[in-house]
């Protein structure tokens, strides 16, 4: 298997758990106070990366051009502030099972302003994996008998 599949596939479990795990913390805490959490954990398990010695690519954060900068801000702005936000509030009101079916359905909408941005090409078995995902979110979100 490729290192990159594999990792991919370690990434998709870790935030499939990490759901379980935010409904259970975020209990009766506004969704604000779990971005906050989060945002905090992140940065001190940030910091102690750099402070093993795992963060000596850091260094070229002092280097990156304006418009870089500029994008990021951006990326976390949709990131951490709708996107995480309006994730977390989803949990208020619909199961953990709906709203990642939901919110999983990102990547699609990456490929579509990918080739509406970015001009990217698509493969026919590309155009196939999405239709699946989409009817996989379908199958997720219909309510039938139990």
């Amino acid at each position: 298997m490729d290192l990159s599949i594999f990792l991919s596939i370690v990434c998709a479990i870790a935030w499939g758990v990490q759901s379980i795990y935010l409904k259970k913390a975020m209990g009766s805490i506004p969704f604000q106070m779990a971005i906050l959490i989060t945002l905090t954990v992140n940065f001190l398990i940030l910091i102690l990366l750099i402070a093993l010695g795992i963060g000596k690519g850091f260094s070229v954060f002092l280097t990156l051009p304006a418009p870089v900068y500029f994008y990021f801000w951006v990326a976390g702005l949709l990131n951490f502030v709708l996107g995480r936000g309006l994730y977390y509030s989803s949990f208020r009101f619909i199961s953990v099972t709906q709203s990642t079916s939901i919110s999983s359905t990102y990547p699609i909408l990456s490929v579509a302003f990918a080739i509406i941005v970015l001009g990217e090409k698509l493969a026919l078995h590309q155009w196939a994996g999405i239709g699946l995902t989409l009817f996989g979110v379908y199958l997720l979100m219909v309510k039938g008998k139990r």
